[in-house]
């Protein structure tokens, strides 16, 4: 492990997961997280069983893995800032792997990693013989020591981050006037806590089967609720920054963005990317099943002309089946409970993939799924059995000259 990062009060308000620290006596460094996997689980948000991959596609996914640090100390880390608590259990371990085996993902965007070697030490020793000989993730900066990464299983042909940015440079893409910011949806202006991304997308150019190059940037917006509004703009404002120097040397790049934005659709964020005059990304979920393409409740947020709603403080109801009757609790993608919620899940559709009109054309009809993971029904360290994290793997298929069926190469 090594990276610095701040654990205690710090981790409590950024991460929304209920986590009890206690301090060793006579000193400052905390105690491991210590997790029980016997505890209630929530209704099942998400699909029940990936979908079969059609003939010929490529599945691109994202998944946050909430904090996978591997139980090697750095022992220059010392105090408030040790590492090693950080380590992440055995069985939860094993409850990410089972869940990245069942999504198939061909090429895997993940966000809350430790590090490039926590990543390979985690592929190796977990995820063997599924194909990933290629991985990415690169050292950001970022005080709580994780980092956005790929695993996949075609070439990673260049990566990037770009902690230089500044995010004062991308308010200059905002209207000047205050009253026009805020009719346009944008957040009030406030004080950055840094002029530079939280977290720096990581950005890949990749070999795809059809001998096309792919363009991801995987992404984990600042998070921190309203607070943080005016940065979470800004930063997504630096991503469309990321993609104009793109589509400058290619104007019919193929181009996803992935990841946890903290934001729910009809957030400025998200938008931003949605916007032609912007972004002008196409959200994935357009390639969801037909079935559930119905228009939304009233207290849905939208995206791209309907989305999952999000559950505002109640837990979401449970599809009867994982048919076309199932409801939008099928696309809710982050689930954790409060302390003071009373047992009442917290749930929001945060992680998307948004796709390039070029790229969009070769997604998959039908294709678009929320995988359901096992997510907490009660406060606490007790986690349901088969827990992994409090958020859901996104994945979508898309026609890059993949091939279905076949088992994947073995490392």
């Amino acid at each position: 492990m090594l990276h610095r990062l701040r654990i205690a009060a710090v981790l409590l308000a950024v991460l929304p997961v209920s986590i009890a620290w206690t301090q060793a006596a006579k000193t400052d460094a905390p105690e491991a997280v210590t997790y029980t996997y016997n505890g209630p689980a929530c209704a099942p948000i998400g699909f029940l069983k990936a979908p079969a991959k059609p003939k010929g596609a490529v599945r691109l996914a994202a998944y946050n893995v909430e904090n996978l640090f591997d139980g090697k100390d750095d022992p220059a880390l010392k105090g408030k800032d040790d590492d090693l608590p950080m380590a992440t259990d055995e069985t939860r371990l094993k409850n990410l792997a089972a869940a990245i085996k069942a999504l198939d993902a061909d090429v895997l965007a993940l966000e809350e990693v430790e590090s490039k070697d926590c990543l390979t030490w985690f592929r190796d020793t977990y995820l063997k013989d599924l194909g990933y000989e290629h991985l990415a993730s690169e050292e950001v900066g970022y005080y709580r020591g994780v980092e956005q990464s790929i695993l996949s299983r075609y070439p990673i042909k260049s990566v990037e981050i770009h902690p230089e940015m500044k995010l004062s440079d991308a308010a200059k893409r905002m209207p000047a006037d205050a009253e026009a910011r805020k009719k346009q949806g944008w957040a009030d202006e406030s004080k950055l806590e840094k002029d530079g991304f939280q977290r720096s997308p990581l950005v890949a150019k990749i070999a795809m089967p059809d001998g096309s190059e792919l363009n991801l940037l995987v992404v984990h917006l600042k998070a921190g609720g309203k607070a943080f509004a005016y940065q979470r703009d800004l930063e997504s404002l630096s991503i469309v920054s990321l993609m104009d120097a793109i589509r400058a040397k290619d104007k019919d790049a193929q181009i996803a963005v992935v990841g946890d934005f903290n934001a729910t659709p009809m957030q400025q964020p998200v938008k931003v990317l949605r916007d032609k005059a912007l972004g002008g990304l196409i959200s994935a979920y357009e390639l969801r099943p037909a079935a559930d393409k119905r228009k939304p409740a009233a207290d849905a947020d939208e995206d791209e002309g309907g989305d999952a709603p999000k559950t505002k403080g109640k837990a979401a109801k449970a599809p009867a089946s994982d048919d076309a009757k199932a409801t939008g609790a099928k696309y809710l993608t982050h689930s954790f409970v409060p302390e003071d919620s009373k047992g009442k899940p917290v749930q929001r559709t945060i992680d998307f993939i948004m796709l390039s009109p070029s790229l969009f054309q070769k997604g998959a009809k039908d294709s678009y799924f929320v995988l359901s993971t096992p997510k907490a029904g009660a406060a606490g360290n007790d986690r349901p059995k088969g827990y992994g994290s409090d958020h859901n793997p996104v994945a979508v298929d898309l026609q890059l000259g993949g091939k279905a069926g076949d088992k994947p190469a073995s490392k």
